[in-house]
Formats: C-alpha cells, structure tokens, sequence
C-alpha cells in the first residue's frame, strides 16, 4: 500500500532536483521555504571627494583638509571614526583630449572615498547634509541593512525547517499513512543576507508630504530561506 503511495507524493511537492538521499522506503520529499520582511535599522553612505589643481601636492592637500573638517562633522553627529572606512588617497594627471591634437594636461586629480557606517536612520538627513557642508560633492549610495541580520536567517531558516516538516505531515495524513522520522535533510550554502542601495539621484527630491528623513528610508528587507529533507513513511 505505501509504494502506490510514493508517484502521487513525489508530483504532489515540487522539488527542482533530487539529489538529496533517499532510502529504499516508502517516503517523501518535501521543500520547506520561509521569508520574512524586516525594516533596515542601519545604513552605509557612501561619499567622495575631488579636486582638480595643477599641482598634485596642493589637490592631495585639499582633499585632506575637507577629509577632516568631515572627521570633525561626524563627531558632532555622535558618530565615531570607527564607524568609517577610508578609501585610499589617490593622484592622478587628467588629460582634455581633442580631435587631432596633443593631449592637453589639466592638471592633478586627488579623490578618496568614505564609507560610513550609521546606526541611527533618523541621523541619515542630517549625515548627508554634513557630507555635503564639508565639500564632499558626491554622495554617491545609500546603502540599507540590518545590524544583526545573523539572528533575523537563524528564525527564518526555523520557519523554513518547520514547513517542510507540516507539508511532510499534511501529506502523509491526506494519503492515510503514518509519518515517520526524518531521514535526509539538504540545505544549500546562506545566501547573503540581501541590502537595498539607492543613489543620491534618486533621494535628491522627497515628496513634499515627507520629512526629509522619512523619505530616505527604504519599505524593508525580505530574508528568505529553504531547504529540502526526506521523511519516511511508516
């Protein structure tokens, strides 16, 4: 009676491969999925700076003195510098290039890039503001995330094992036949856990409806998770 049961469970649950291990038993293979939508509650900005001067002392040099009235903006901010990454300081000659003539040298561009961790979404507007008031032109992306995203996969990947065991339940109970133990489970490698980016083209112009830092706040983060496993069928 249980091997006539096996063809009509394996088309009832949709599995894109069976590579998963199998005993010689009456059984079924489930796929179990879960996902959960969560609000960011931190943000990554990305920022850089630039200047263009015939000397390439005098560009780094500028740059570095915008670097740091930025430093002590942020500190203003409660934010501290071991919430920021420095890219390195980079010169280089810039060229205007013209049909049939010699490359003409401009002069020096020196550009570095920040990246600023932010754990308080409602300092976003007023972080941009100081990015900007600094001399940093170019506020580049937004980066949304969660600061403990470790625990948000850990439920997710519960619900996920938790439907795979009641689908496995449901089916056996509409097909009169006992569930057994778990036989065989295959849970493929953690995606990473996914982030939202948006570019500051994107945020130049808020509804006039919103507050400035409501309108920098993404709708949430989806985690979702599977896994497949094998029960036997009693």
């Amino acid at each position: 009676m249980h091997k006539s049961l096996l063809p009509l469970m394996f088309l009832t649950v949709s599995l894109p491969t069976l590579a998963i291990e199998v005993p010689q038993a009456p059984h079924v293979i489930v796929s179990g999925m879960a996902e959960q939508k969560v609000e960011p509650d931190m943000a990554t900005l990305t920022v850089s700076v630039s200047e263009l001067q015939k000397d390439g002392l005098k560009a780094k040099q500028q740059v570095d003195a915008k670097v740091a009235g930025f430093f002590g903006k942020l500190e203003s901010l409660g934010i501290a510098r071991s919430d920021v990454e420095a890219g390195n300081l980079v010169v280089s000659p810039e060229y205007e290039y013209a049909p049939e003539k010699k490359p003409q040298l401009l002069g020096y561009r020196a550009q570095r890039q920040l990246s600023i961790k932010l754990g308080q979404l409602d300092k976003l507007s007023s972080l941009m503001d100081a990015a900007l008031a600094a001399g940093l032109e170019s506020v580049t992306q937004v980066e949304y995330g969660l600061k403990d995203a470790k625990s948000v996969r850990e439920k997710v990947r519960l619900a996920a094992a938790a439907d795979a065991r009641d689908k496995a339940a449901l089916l056996a109970q509409g097909f009169g036949v006992k569930l057994g133990k778990v036989y065989s489970i295959e849970y493929r490698t953690d995606a990473p856990t996914p982030v939202y980016s948006r570019s500051l083209k994107a945020m130049a112009a808020p509804p006039a409806a919103e507050s400035a830092d409501t309108s920098y706040q993404q709708q949430g983060i989806t985690i979702s998770d599977s896994v497949d496993a094998v029960f036997v069928l009693e």
